[in-house]
């Protein structure tokens, strides 16, 4: 590789970095999600001691991973918007490009156009349109928000009451499991007792 970059790869190397950057927090979010199941499955096992101490600080990292997790799906967010206005003033960048060659072919057939004057006038019509800007707008108020959190922030996304019910939930549906187990054991010994008896 070069010293010197095209404008394309040096596109192409952004658009990498870009992809990893949004691959690194989809990886993050399934960890997220998996530390919040294994919080589950301990805030279950200390319930069952007794340890109301650690289940009380398990609530605490419960709430700091559903708080995470939102924020890494506003950065998540904040990059696709962003990727998508890049592509989209891509294609604009296309369309300019193919108009100017356009005028370039009109001045060349007519000779009477005026090319430096019709540029500066397409040009001026591109600034002038709102739409990229507003997107931008957009984008930019998205990606202001503080992301700094606090207790109340986190108890409005998860609170101990949905944290209890997810681990009684949790708790129930093991324990239903089990038994469900144990009745399927029990019918088992009684076909093979009754096999055994013809």
């Amino acid at each position: 590789m070069g010293i010197f970059k095209s404008r394309e790869e040096k596109r192409i190397e952004r658009d990498l970095e870009v992809r990893k950057g949004i691959n690194s927090i989809k990886r993050n979010l399934k960890d997220l999600d998996k530390h919040s199941k294994e919080y589950i499955d301990k805030a279950k096992k200390a319930k069952r001691i007794g340890d109301t101490q650690q289940v009380n600080f398990i609530k605490s990292a419960l709430k700091k991973t559903a708080l995470s997790k939102k924020l890494r799906e506003r950065q998540l967010l904040s990059l696709e918007t962003a990727l998508q206005i890049k592509n989209q003033a891509e294609s604009d960048g296309e369309f300019a490009k193919a108009m100017m060659e356009v005028s370039k072919s009109i001045s060349e057939v007519y000779g009477s156009t005026d090319l430096a004057k019709t540029q500066r006038n397409f040009e001026k019509a591109l600034l002038q349109a709102e739409t990229l800007q507003d997107r931008m707008q957009i984008f930019v108020e998205m990606t202001s928000e503080s992301l700094s959190s606090s207790d109340e922030e986190a108890e409005k996304i998860l609170s101990d009451k949905d944290i209890d019910r997810m681990i009684d939930e949790e708790a129930a549906h093991e324990e239903k499991g089990a038994l469900d187990g144990e009745i399927s054991k029990g019918l088992k010994e009684i076909e093979e007792e009754l096999g055994r008896e013809t």
